[in-house]
């Protein structure tokens, strides 16, 4: 175990460029000669976690959570949506680089014995095929992962992904379920310990998310859930995150200090958008509580609209707007970015709750629809007051007063009261638009991913059925660019372009898309 955490810390303060080629596997994962799947596996993990900010960040300029701050120019694409084969590489590379480490592990620990890291690594895996999957459609998957035996591989049907990665799921429950952990697995797994039941219910979860979003469109060879459950607490990620080069928490290291407490320069040119804060200032929902534990002076924190800029803009804050505190060793721990030790989530209790309110709603699993959907509500008040240790601030009690406060300022707005709903499609509204809030700057990409597959958070005028025009007057109606570029009737994109490597090295197997009209494959 000892080895274990210091090749898992020592990756910590490296780059995971440097950290795979410290670990020599990429070169040939059919053939590893210097790492074991025990070793690899944590490191993976950490990628993983490590990985949410950079989707996190593709996400929030994209759904409403971020803006241009005022006194800063030169927005390009972010404020146009005139993506190019240059903007967000990272997102593919870093997870090819994950993926090849994790079909390491896979393809050691099974000859070894070792079941409980083979089946957490095809989960991993999942995990992180699925981003990819929900990013950029069809990809590189069934002759993927194989070294220099596949260097141009061809790109798969995104349908055939989901089809294929959803047994796989059905396939980490079903193990994880009835297994016992190995010693080996308990001391190599530090975010579950080697608890199976949590693992399947981990997997259940992803397998139910991926139901909602593409059970009418690929021919899932299960679509039932087992009986194991699904997550109800936050799913954290913490290796021993550290206040030192390249250990911090990666949320705090891009958004708030460098590890010598430098403020990081480029997260005070951001600022919240108008839209967002009206889920907390009244305009939507009042709600001062969360907005409190997000931003920095709360619902009077400044907004700007997303391709203003004009001398009257609102400005980012230093040092950025989601930061609660006065400096690098003065803030509150609670909120978005907790402190350079805190854990990175991968997955929210919240997301699961709105996941299953929403499977109850369309008759895919049982359960209250009502009850699901406050424990949603209730699950994301409690992660943003989790201190920097992960541990939870405030009791059951704490939990059921701010629900009850909420939907008494709140009253008969069924984006809050859902029972005030009159139909379901107000309700999954509601649920959709509750779990956009949840997600306000920690799952970007998953709230975008959202608002593509159902429409939610709304941005057409109930009176004319059509969308907000994208300009300053309607700064609370949209999160739209004012500068838009896109075709698109939401003038939003669809989507992103394929990275410029795969240009330049796989050209052949590219498939021909238009970040403006090609759509992910569940897309509306």
């Amino acid at each position: 175990m000892k080895r274990n955490k210091f090749l898992l810390y020592a990756c910590l303060g490296l780059s995971l460029a440097s950290c795979s080629k410290a670990l020599d596997i990429n070169d040939n994962p059919n053939n590893p000669t210097e790492s074991t799947p025990q070793l690899v596996f944590p490191q993976a993990l950490v990628a993983t976690a490590r990985l949410v900010p950079t989707y996190n960040s593709y996400g929030t300029q994209l759904v409403g959570y971020r803006a241009n701050g005022g006194g800063v120019s030169g927005w390009g694409s972010i404020i146009s949506y005139n993506f190019t084969t240059t903007d967000f590489n990272s997102l593919w590379s870093t997870s090819y680089d994950i993926l090849n480490d994790l079909q390491y592990v896979e393809n050691t620990a099974k000859p070894q014995g070792q079941m409980d890291l083979y089946f957490a690594a095809k989960l991993l895996k999942v995990y992180n095929y699925v981003n990819l999957v929900d990013t950029y459609n069809d990809i590189p998957y069934s002759q993927a992962l194989k070294g220099k035996a596949s260097l141009t591989p061809a790109y798969d049907k995104a349908t055939d992904i989901y089809k294929d990665l959803g047994t796989q799921l059905d396939s980490v429950v079903a193990y994880f379920k009835t297994s016992t952990s190995s010693t080996l697995f308990k001391n190599t797994d530090f975010l579950y310990k080697g608890d199976g039941i949590k693992w399947a219910q981990l997997g259940n979860t992803l397998k139910l998310k991926m139901l909602l979003r593409a059970k009418d469109k690929v021919q899932f060879t299960k679509t039932t859930l087992d009986d194991v459950g699904f997550v109800t607490a936050d799913v954290i990620v913490n290796p021993g995150f550290t206040k030192n080069d390249g250990k911090q928490n990666p949320m705090w290291n891009a958004w708030a200090y460098s590890y010598d407490g430098a403020a990081v320069g480029a997260a005070s040119q951001y600022a919240p958008t108008p839209y967002i804060m009206t889920f907390y200032n009244g305009t939507k929902i009042s709600d001062a509580a969360r907005a409190n534990l997000i931003y920095k002076t709360g619902v009077s924190t400044p907004v700007n609209q997303l391709g203003y800029q004009q001398s009257d803009a609102g400005r980012g804050q230093a040092p950025s707007s989601w930061f609660l505190g006065t400096s690098s060793t003065s803030y509150t721990g609670k909120g978005i970015l907790k402190g350079p030790a805190a854990g990175q989530p991968i997955l929210l209790a919240s997301e699961s709750y709105f996941l299953q309110a929403e499977a109850a709603l369309k008759g895919i699993t049982s359960g209250t629809v009502a009850t699901l959907f406050d424990e949603g509500i209730k699950a994301s008040y409690n992660y943003l007051n989790r201190n920097e240790a992960d541990a939870t601030t405030v009791s059951a009690a704490d939990l059921t007063a701010y629900l009850t406060n909420y939907k008494a300022e709140n009253a008969n707005n069924y984006l809050v009261n859902i029972a005030s709903a009159t139909s379901d499609v107000q309700k999954l509204q509601a649920i959709i638009t509750q779990k956009y809030v949840a997600f306000n700057f920690l799952f970007g990409h998953e709230a975008w991913n959202e608002y593509r597959r159902t429409g939610y958070p709304s941005l057409i005028n109930p009176n004319t059925n059509a969308y907000y025009p994208n300009n300053i007057a309607n700064r609370n109606n949209t999160f739209v660019s004012i500068t838009s570029e896109a075709t698109a009737t939401d003038k939003l994109p669809t989507r992103v372009m394929y990275p410029n490597t795969e240009f330049n090295y796989n050209s052949a197997n590219i498939p021909s898309i238009d970040k403006y009209t090609s759509k992910i494959f569940w897309a509306r």
